[in-house]
């Protein structure tokens, strides 16, 4: 019987033996010289735009905006263009690592965005470090509520680690703009807030990891805000003070919607480089990207930072643009206009 049930048991994987190569072949009938051929030219594809994405060049860059209002699909990192340089993961962002390190293994930097008002002073009620066995809370410090000496230390190392260490993730886009500060970071306290910040993000991170090709995690100042004109805190006081310490800055650049800034388009962007220089994308609004001004928009911007010492163009809301032909089509055709040749 044992010899017998041995017999059926090598039959048997023999029979599988025969299936999973019959599917195979099926799958790929391609002969071994077809394979090589295509693996040597896969590879030499990858080293291209590698070399793309290291060389100097106009940067695209896009937000996924994972809250539901899009197609899984659209939002999907694994589905954004190989000549994406950067990407943002924006609110309900998909928790999908495979998919990152895939768009990472491009050279494409991915990114998650933050919001100042979400930060807490260091030992207020929200940090971590108060709920740690022993701490006691130093005299003279109110818990609630921050003042002009106090520290948002904890809250940037807690991003880093969260972010940086654990996730993997290239760096940060924070949301610097109207209506964003407020709770525990009132905004005459920014400037306290940034100078946690820069320790951990930027060109000039003093606390983070030096990877070995020499980067640091990226600090994106992403804002609506040119001046105290149109509300907020302004470049004089934010920016200038810190412009060494950021590696981009996102303008929303809309002329749609209910946010739509106050400018008209590149007709107003001198003000905007002059402030920014070559770290000056501009944003569409991609909210918005049933209205056809929003993909004018967008190629009128790349067409503009040819010549003008902008940085690049890019679109919050990129996985509107998704069921487009072909996928994502707008911002293709904005990488294409800046840097011919891609898509």
């Amino acid at each position: 019987m044992k010899k017998k049930i041995q017999k059926y048991l090598l039959n048997f994987i023999l029979y599988l033996t025969l299936i999973v190569s019959i599917t195979s072949c099926k799958k790929d009938n391609r002969n071994g010289d077809q394979i090589i051929a295509d693996d040597v030219k896969a590879k030499k594809a990858l080293a291209d735009l590698l070399a793309y994405k290291n060389s100097d060049h106009l940067l695209s860059v896009g937000y996924l905006v994972n809250d539901g209002a899009d197609p899984a699909d659209a939002t999907n990192v694994f589905n954004i263009p190989d000549s994406l340089d950067i990407v943002t993961l924006f609110a309900g962002y998909q928790k999908n690592p495979p998919s990152w390190r895939a768009a990472q293994a491009k050279g494409t930097k991915v990114l998650i965005a933050e919001y100042p008002s979400a930060a807490y002073f260091d030992h207020s009620t929200k940090d971590p470090y108060t709920k740690l066995p022993g701490y006691v809370r130093p005299a003279g410090i109110d818990s609630l509520k921050p003042t002009s000496t106090s520290t948002y230390e904890h809250y940037a190392k807690s991003k880093y680690y969260e972010y940086i260490t654990l996730r993997g993730f290239d760096g940060i886009d924070m949301d610097v703009e109207t209506g964003f500060f407020g709770g525990e970071l009132p905004t005459e306290y920014a400037p306290n807030y940034m100078r946690a910040m820069v320790k951990y993000f930027g060109p000039k991170c003093t606390e983070c990891v030096i990877r070995a090709d020499k980067k640091r995690p990226i600090f994106v100042y992403d804002t609506d805000v040119l001046d105290k004109n149109s509300g907020g805190i302004g470049t004089e006081e934010l920016y200038k003070p810190f412009k060494e310490n950021f590696d981009h800055v996102y303008f929303q650049s809309y002329t749609t919607g209910n946010r739509a800034w106050y400018g008209s388009g590149t007709d107003d962007f001198l003000p905007i480089v002059n402030a920014y220089g070559a770290k000056f994308i501009a944003l569409v609004n991609g909210d918005n990207y049933t209205d056809p001004k929003v993909s004018q928009d967008l190629l009128s911007y790349a067409r503009w930072m040819k010549g003008n010492n902008g940085g690049g163009v890019g679109a919050y809301r990129m996985s509107r643009n998704y069921n487009a032909t072909p996928r994502f089509a707008n911002i293709r055709q904005a990488i294409q206009i800046m840097n011919p040749a891609k898509k």
